[in-house]
């Protein structure tokens, strides 16, 4: 009888070996599941955090360029604004006689050139120059001998660029066809 309880007990501790190995499979099948889960998730997150990252990149750069194109903008606007006042100061120096007075019409003058300077505005040349439409309105024509047709004559309002972009055209006297 000590054999058929040794057998049994046996055959007991055979089967609960099984069932724990069971259980631990089975376990362990559930723990590689959920790790595979885990690690999916985390890809899912870090992909999205790399999507949001770049999001948040290209709204930055967007964002500075409004930024940028409004202040140009704003620049603008107050630009043309100073155009007449400049223009006023020229033809008034034009005018004036007494070199007192003119002193101070070329020192404002200076002044409002060294302040286009430094904002990045620049006069449109013309001197010797053949008439570009980009550059120049031409409000005149004249047909001289030994000149070039579409060559400027002269200049009667100064045209400026700013950045690259005009802001107002020269206003110019060109030669015509002979």
């Amino acid at each position: 009888m000590k054999e058929k309880n040794n057998v049994a007990s046996q055959k007991e501790k055979t089967e609960s070996q099984s069932a724990t190995e069971n259980k631990t499979a089975d376990t362990l099948s559930e723990t590689e599941k959920l790790i595979a889960d885990l690690e999916a998730k985390a890809k899912a997150n870090l992909d999205l955090a790399k999507y949001q990252k770049a999001e948040f990149e290209n709204y930055k750069r967007r964002n500075q360029n409004a930024v940028t194109a409004a202040f140009q903008d704003g620049q603008t606007y107050v630009i043309n604004l100073l155009l007449p006042i400049y223009d006023g100061v020229v033809e008034a120096g034009k005018k004036i006689a007494d070199p007192a007075d003119l002193a101070g019409f070329e020192i404002i003058r200076k002044k409002m050139d060294d302040l286009f300077q430094k904002l990045g505005i620049e006069p449109i040349v013309t001197k010797d120059q053949p008439f570009d439409p980009k550059l120049h309105n031409a409000v005149a024509v004249e047909k001289v001998d030994g000149v070039a047709p579409d060559q400027i004559l002269e200049e009667w309002q100064k045209g400026f660029t700013f950045h690259g972009h005009v802001l107002r055209p020269a206003m110019v006297k060109v030669s015509g066809a002979q």
